[in-house]
């Protein structure tokens, strides 16, 4: 994702205003100590996706904090108005500070979805007891110090072994391996961010007959892997064809992944509607 320009609108509780314009006190947790929830939502055709998902998510992380959402209705308007502030595809993000401050804003798309990517095994390792691993907080800093030392090595994505060795997941996406009919991903228990995306593809799955697996990964099971792919809101799903440099399967997208994706889609269409824009006080 890239950042927006600083003309670019935003909401800033509830009140429309441009990025740019956006102020926090330097006594906001946020500042201080990265203390906040976030949900960042992909757009297709303007319409945002999985909304409900992620504002439920939202609200189990705003509790690890004892943060005070903004009325449902409110979020899910201003959600909207960002959505078609940035035309057919790109991404809205919600963030709640820990001083109570709401911003909802938006940006384009990076990768397109779908587009193949690679990834290098990070150096360090995740705790899977760690209270933040399975929530969407500000503090962002393992996964911006984990992509940057991929970006270093040429892979697009990280991934985190958690401290029993074990493939836990990618610093913005969640990781599934395919072996024929069986499908393979890394539990909650293993230290990971239940994805939204992530649920849709098990539920994909096993829709169309296949095993689940939900539990222990192993480094070397992406050596003997046909495929490989990652998950997140916004990029959806996308392949993933080397390992450390090594191949994944053929090193090319395969259609097992392939096949997924189209059921995912329509899963995310399903659970996602067109919102009103035209309801309601927008100086909420």
């Amino acid at each position: 994702m890239r950042a927006p320009a600083p003309d670019a609108p935003c909401w800033l509780d509830g009140r429309r205003t441009t990025v740019g314009e956006i102020g926090l006190t330097i006594d906001d947790p946020a500042c201080l100590a990265g203390v906040g929830v976030f949900e960042t939502l992909g757009l297709e055709r303007g319409i945002p996706l999985d909304l409900a998902d992620h504002l439920a998510r939202l609200d189990l992380a705003a509790r690890l904090w004892n943060l005070t959402l903004p009325p449902k209705d409110a979020l899910e308007r201003q959600v909207a108005e960002a959505a078609a502030s940035y035309g057919p595809s790109g991404w809205v993000k919600i963030v709640v500070t820990g001083g109570g401050r709401s911003i909802v804003f938006g940006g384009p798309r990076g990768a397109e979805p779908g587009a193949p990517a690679s990834a290098v095994v990070l150096p360090w390792r995740r705790d899977p007891r760690d209270p933040l691993a399975a929530h969407k907080t500000l503090s962002r800093a393992r996964e911006t110090l984990g992509l940057a030392y991929a970006r270093k090595h040429g892979a697009d994505e990280g991934l985190w072994l958690n401290s029993r060795g074990h493939v836990a997941e990618a610093c913005t996406a969640n990781v599934f391996v395919i072996d024929g009919r069986r499908l393979f991903t890394p539990g909650p228990w293993d230290g990971i961010l239940p994805g939204i995306v992530r649920g849709r593809a098990i539920e994909a799955a096993r829709g169309l007959g296949w095993l689940v697996h939900e539990g222990k990964l192993r480094r070397d099971r992406f050596r003997r892997a046909k495929e490989a792919f990652l998950t997140s809101s916004v990029a959806g799903i996308r392949p993933l064809v080397s390992v450390d440099g090594t191949p994944v399967g053929s090193g090319r997208p395969g259609p097992g992944t392939a096949r997924l994706a189209r059921e995912v889609a329509q899963l995310r269409r399903k659970h996602s509607a067109p919102l009103d824009t035209t309801s309601g006080d927008r100086d909420l």
